[in-house]
Order: C-alpha cells, then structure tokens, then sequence
C-alpha cells in the first residue's frame, strides 16, 4: 500500500474504528471471531484504498466489506454464533449483574433468529449506532425498509420474548 494512502485510510478510519469493532462483535458473537472479521476487513478496504473514489462513503464502504466477509463466512461454514458470557459482559458493562446477563443472552439468541437482513439492521442501530441514512447506504435498499426491518424486528422481539419482565429489558435496551 502506498505511503499515501496509509495514511489516508488512518485518517479516515481511527474515527469508526469502535464502532466497526462493536458491529463486527455482534456479528461474530465472540471475541476471536470479531477480531478476525475486523482484521479481515480492515485489510480487505486497506487493500482497496485506491479503489474508494469519495471518501466521503468511507464508513459505509467499511460497514459494508464486514457485512459480506460475515456473510461470506456465514455461508462458507454454516456457522451460527453462540452466545459468550463474557463479550456481552465486556460489550455492554453489566458489571456482573447475573439477572441481566441471562436477559442479554436470550434477547441476543432471539436476535440470531431473525432474518439476516433484520438482526444487521437491529445491531447496525442499536450496537453500533449508526444512523439510519447510513444503514441504508450499508443495506441497499431504502430509507422505509430500514425502518421497516428494525421496526419489525423490535416487533418480533417483543411478541417472542411476550414476558413483561423481558419487554421491559428490550424496550430499555432498544430505548423504543
């Protein structure tokens, strides 16, 4: 890679790099699978540098490369990723809480069920907090199908996990 666009892709890519690191934990569901598909991306786009005409779609071009190296992976292996005790507890500082622990586990297998195209959409907005206009440009698509999958899979959420005490929890996490 040339001197150039090193620091070009740097420039671009410190700012986003919590956030791609949070989506791609959610996508892998542990940590050593997260770290792969994060490198795997980070040399995929570095590799491509040249290639990105406006830097100005810089983070969807990223989200987008972890997105299909998932898929990809996905569809390569079969693989369905478990749930890790200790990436959620990292992920989303329960400082221990057991009762919550448990609750995220289940809201986060529940997720996994969902459509593909939902469950990104769900960890897109929720995990790593992207805004809409962004998860469209990440999807394809439009503007009222994102809204659409993530309001469907709030919906769908809520009607599988139909106790009060687990509504409350995803309402909370999900802030709907």
């Amino acid at each position: 890679m040339k001197e150039k666009n090193h620091g070009k892709f740097l420039k671009a890519y410190e700012p986003i790099h919590h956030r791609l690191s949070g989506y791609c934990r959610a996508l892998s569901g542990n940590r050593e699978d997260a770290r792969d598909l994060l490198q795997d991306t980070v040399l995929n786009v570095m590799q491509n540098m040249e290639k990105i005409k406006d830097m100005a779609a810089f983070k969807t071009y990223v989200f987008r490369v972890a997105g299909n190296l998932h898929k990809m992976k996905m569809r390569r292996k079969k693989f369905r990723a478990g749930f890790n005790e200790e990436e959620i507890k990292s992920f989303l500082s329960t400082s221990g809480d057991q009762e919550a622990l448990t609750d995220l586990k289940i809201i986060y297998e529940t997720i996994q069920k969902l459509p593909p195209k939902t469950a990104e959409t769900l960890f897109l907005f929720h995990v790593s907090d992207l805004p809409l206009e962004e998860i469209r440009n990440i999807q394809g698509g439009s503007l009222s199908g994102v809204k659409l999958r993530l309001k469907r899979g709030r919906e769908k959420l809520l009607t599988w996990l139909n106790t009060p005490e687990k509504s409350t929890i995803i309402m909370a996490l999900f802030l709907i």
